[in-house]
């Protein structure tokens, strides 16, 4: 067979005759066309590395796949990158990796692997809901949002200064609680990412384990506060009961100061949970302040008064799933199918009460105090003040033995309470 004359054109490439063996002809500067006995046309190009000054090759693909044209380019890109000392085999699979790098890294946003670490503590240790709902809400307000890419910035982006500057912050505005809390996040999801061999080093979260910030002292530490003068309570109620500014509020509020539950329990609260019949609610125990492993169902004995309330509060919201459904949920602001946890605390405000006199927490003190105020003129057994509360008043096992009975029992405080407060 003649030879091709240098360069090729597609006509030449497309006449080809296989024959026995491999042909080949060049185009000229490297490049060259294969001809198999298969009949595969190969394009591959041959170089002298500025590196090592040892000849390499390394095959363009096959043609018309890759087009005379697209070889040429190729071509002209390798001679570009050994012109200026680079050796284009080296340099492709070196950018290979580090596209595959960064792919790998587009996982490690920190919000991710903040979602992958509370996957990992509810499989393994039974953390609830609620509490990972906390725990994420505190990243949000007071960690993302000053990150360059927000909750988008990858974790090998974040320095351990920009950290410190971070939770500085809190420190410097005295919400030490929310500090103490924040920081521990951010140390555990690092060892996270350490173990999963996601970040390679120890330095942040071990520089940050031992960082000491200021720390609350122990007499400045408030239990949530309470009314529990007779008058003060009187003015309370009678200011729920005329409270206008959204009745949903109203009836949560309500239904708070009856029933004495934490609010994660209230907000969470879903109607298939309330027995009308038998007066009775029953908060799952995923619901419930703890551990899904350490706690369970808790049965909350409901007063006639309250039972009355929750039939107008159906009226409103029993076409629903909750009895407290979140009017905004298609709003970016609030993801949740149920009311916010600050809704009281900011219906106390709007009625003029201050976080050193009312917090929605409070109530429960509110009921407790009362309740022992009163134990002995009206025969309430402190026992079940408390199992009321869901504290835990005796072992596992006798606190089993009791369920049943305990109901009744709490129902006497429960009917007292709501009088009270009623009267």
């Amino acid at each position: 067979m003649a030879k091709i004359p240098t360069p090729l054109n597609d006509k030449q490439i497309q006449n080809l005759k296989v024959t026995n063996n491999t042909s080949t002809f060049s185009d000229g500067l490297g490049l060259q066309l294969l001809l198999k006995p298969n009949g595969t046309k190969l394009w591959e190009f041959r170089y002298t590395s500025p590196t090592n000054k040892k000849r390499r090759k390394t095959s363009f693909g096959t043609y018309p796949n890759i087009s005379l044209k697209n070889a040429r380019d190729k071509r002209t890109d390798y001679l570009n990158l050994i012109n200026n000392g680079f050796d284009p085999i080296d340099y492709y699979k070196s950018k290979k990796e580090m596209n595959k790098e960064d792919e790998k890294k587009k996982f490690h946003a920190i919000e991710k692997l903040v979602n992958k670490y509370f996957d990992l503590q509810q499989n393994n240790k039974g953390f609830k809901e609620v509490t990972i709902k906390k725990a994420k809400s505190r990243l949000v307000n007071h960690f993302y949002k000053y990150l360059p890419k927000k909750e988008k910035t990858l974790i090998h982006d974040i320095k351990y200064s920009e950290i410190i500057t971070i939770l500085e912050l809190l420190e410097n505005s005295n919400k030490l609680e929310t500090l103490f809390r924040v920081k521990l996040l951010i140390v555990n999801v690092y060892k996270y990412a350490y173990t999963e061999n996601i970040i390679k080093e120890t330095d942040i979260f071990g520089k940050l384990e031992l960082k000491s910030f200021k720390v609350q002292s122990k007499d400045k530490i408030k239990n949530n506060p309470t009314l529990t003068n007779k008058d003060d309570i009187k003015k309370l109620y009678k200011s729920i009961l005329s409270y206008e500014n959204n009745l949903i509020t109203k009836y949560l509020m309500l239904m708070t100061i009856h029933t004495a539950q934490r609010q994660g329990s209230l907000i969470t609260a879903k109607w298939k949970d309330i027995d009308f019949y038998k007066k009775l609610w029953v908060i799952p125990k995923e619901n419930m302040k703890g551990t899904a492993s350490s706690t369970k169902d808790h049965n909350v004995p409901l007063s006639g008064i309250i039972i009355n309330y929750l039939k107008m509060l159906e009226e409103l919201t029993g076409g629903g799933e909750y009895l407290f459904p979140n009017s905004q949920i298609n709003k970016t602001r609030n993801k949740y199918p149920h009311i916010s946890n600050n809704t009281v605390t900011k219906a106390l405000r709007l009625m003029g009460y201050t976080s050193e006199q009312q917090t929605a927490h409070g109530f429960r003190a509110m009921f407790k105090t009362v309740c022992k105020e009163n134990q002995e003129e009206h025969n309430l057994n402190n026992e079940f003040v408390e199992r009321v509360l869901a504290h835990k008043v005796d072992g596992d096992v006798e606190s089993a033995y009791n369920r049943a009975t305990n109901i009744e029992d709490m129902r006497k405080v429960v009917n007292w309470w709501s009088n009270w407060l009623e009267n």
